[in-house]
C-alpha cells in the first residue's frame, strides 16, 4: 500500500447513499433515509466547496442532519461550521454534546448509526461510530496504520486500555474499518496491529535485558515484512512506535 494510495483523494462507495472521501484526512457521509450523517470534517477549510459538491453529486438534495466528530483535534473539525451554516446540522462530539456511556443512536428508514465513547487511546474524548446494516466502523485516530495512537507516555495501564479497546473494535466484525486518516481497512488489520504491538514490546524488553543501548535497539527492531506496505509505516510510524515502547521499558512503565 503506497503512500500515494492514502495521500491522493479518492471517492469510495460503501453502499447506496454511503460514501467516503479517502485521503490524508477522511470524511464520510451516509443517508439514514431522512437525511445524512457526516463522520469527521477534515482539517482544510478551503475544501468546503469540493466536499459539498461531492455530497450533492452522490446524494442529491439530501440535507446533512448531523456531523459526528470522532474527536475534536483540528484535523477532524474544520468544516463543522460550514455544515452548520449550510444545513443547520447538529455537531455531535464529546465537547459539544457529550454522549452517555452507552452512546447515542441516529436512526432512519435505511440505516442506523451508533456513536459510542471510547476514550483514552488517543484523546479523552475518542468516539467510534458503527453503521448498520452496512457493517462500517469509524475508529478515528485509534487506529493509525501502525502508529501507537497515544499522546501520553506509554504505560502498562494504557497498554491494557489499547488491548481492551482493540478487542472490542474487532468484536464488531466490521466489513469495513474507516480510520481517521489514510486507506480504509478491515478488522484483520486491527488484529495484526495488536499482534505487532505485543511482539514489539517483547522484542524491546529482551534487548534491554541483554544490555543493548538505545541506538542499537532502534536499529535492531526492524519492521515486519508483512507490514512494510502499510501506509507511511516505513516512513516514520514503525520508528515512532519503537521509540515509544523503548521509552516505556526504560522508565519501568511497561
Amino acid at each position: 500500500m503506497s503512500d500515494q494510495a492514502g495521500d491522493t483523494p479518492k471517492m469510495i462507495r460503501l453502499g447506496e447513499g454511503f460514501h467516503v472521501r479517502q485521503a490524508v484526512d477522511n470524511i464520510a457521509w451516509c443517508d439514514l433515509g431522512d437525511g445524512l450523517v457526516v463522520v469527521d470534517a477534515l482539517e482544510e477549510g478551503h475544501l468546503e466547496e469540493e466536499v459539498f459538491a461531492a455530497i450533492e453529486s452522490t446524494c442529491p438534495g439530501r440535507p446533512v442532519r448531523y456531523v459526528l466528530n470522532t474527536h475534536t483535534h483540528y484535523d477532524h473539525v474544520a468544516l463543522n461550521e460550514a455544515f452548520v451554516r449550510r444545513f443547520q446540522a447538529q455537531i455531535v462530539n464529546q465537547g459539544t454534546a457529550p454522549l452517555p456511556p452507552q452512546g447515542r443512536w441516529f436512526r432512519g428508514r435505511l440505516r442506523k448509526a451508533h456513536m459510542m465513547p471510547s476514550p483514552g487511546c488517543h484523546t479523552s474524548e475518542d468516539c467510534v461510530v458503527f453503521v448498520e446494516p452496512d457493517g462500517v466502523l469509524f475508529v478515528g485516530d485509534i487506529f493509525g496504520w501502525g502508529v501507537i495512537p497515544l499522546t501520553v507516555n506509554f504505560r502498562a495501564e494504557t497498554l491494557r486500555l489499547l488491548e481492551d479497546t482493540y478487542r472490542r473494535l474487532i468484536g464488531f466484525g466490521a466489513a469495513t474499518v474507516v480510520p481517521g486518516h489514510g486507506p480504509l481497512c478491515t478488522s484483520a488489520e486491527l488484529q495484526r496491529w495488536l499482534d505487532y504491538l505485543h511482539a514489539l514490546i517483547d522484542q524491546v524488553k529482551a534487548l534491554v535485558r541483554r544490555g543493548q543501548d538505545d541506538a542499537d535497539i532502534l536499529q535492531a527492531v526492524t519492521p515486519p515484512d508483512d507490514m512494510t506496505g502499510w501506509w507511511r509505516f516505513l516512513k516514520w510510524k514503525h520508528a515512532d512506535s519503537v521509540a515509544k515502547v523503548l521509552r516505556g521499558v526504560r522508565n519501568g512503565w511497561l
